[in-house]
């Protein structure tokens, strides 16, 4: 069995990390397999289970990668979509760009988001994380007012939620995986924004 320290000097071998606070991050969230029989022993990991989160880890990063590859992709198609749907306006009057912002966007509610983030974080509103996702959501330009209301922006194939651009295919995998397709839209890109911010897929 492994100690905490000896774990972290694997992992930082293998490039995966050099912090001992997101190696006990991974352990309390499950994704290492760990015991700890007492708090001095502190946690152990057996070398297989470590292995094969390493293996994992490295594979995980390469899909990265790919996704990576992709982002370009995303924000050509909503650019794209942008454009259409600007020259349609110039046509037939800024009226119906309003029109469509209001009928068509997705309405996140200050209120509805920030408890539904703080019951996802055992530490709540004090979890960077939740305290991120408020500031980058809804103090938009480093605004000290918090705007009440935002809105996810459907373009073409693609929804836009502050700094967040993801397909309908990605939207629709993400339902299904999470159990959330009886959830209403603006709850699923709540969860969505969050996911992705924990995961650090955005800042």
């Amino acid at each position: 069995m492994l100690n905490v320290s000896e774990v972290l000097t694997m992992l930082e071998k293998e490039g995966l990390t050099s912090s001992r606070q997101v190696v006990l991050r991974w352990i309390r969230q499950g994704d290492l397999p760990a015991i700890q029989k007492t708090r001095k022993e502190g946690y152990q990991v057996a070398q297989p289970d470590l292995d094969d989160f390493i293996a994992k880890k490295k594979e995980s990063a390469a899909n990265t990668e790919s996704v990576e590859q992709t982002t370009d992709d995303y924000q050509a198609g909503y650019q794209a979509a942008i454009k259409d749907l600007l020259e349609k306006a110039m046509v037939s009057g800024a009226g119906d760009l309003f029109l469509f912002r209001k009928n068509a966007s997705i309405p996140i509610h200050l209120a509805d988001f920030k408890e539904m983030a703080a019951r996802n974080f055992s530490t709540g509103k004090n979890n960077p994380f939740y305290q991120a996702a408020i500031k980058n959501l809804f103090h938009p330009f480093g605004r000290k007012t918090p705007e009440n209301v935002i809105y996810v922006y459907p373009l073409g194939d693609y929804y836009k939620l502050a700094n967040l651009i993801v397909s309908k295919e990605e939207l629709s995998d993400f339902m299904k995986e999470m159990n959330l397709e009886g959830a209403s839209l603006s709850d699923v890109f709540a969860h969505l924004y969050l996911y992705y911010l924990t995961s650090g897929k955005v800042k």
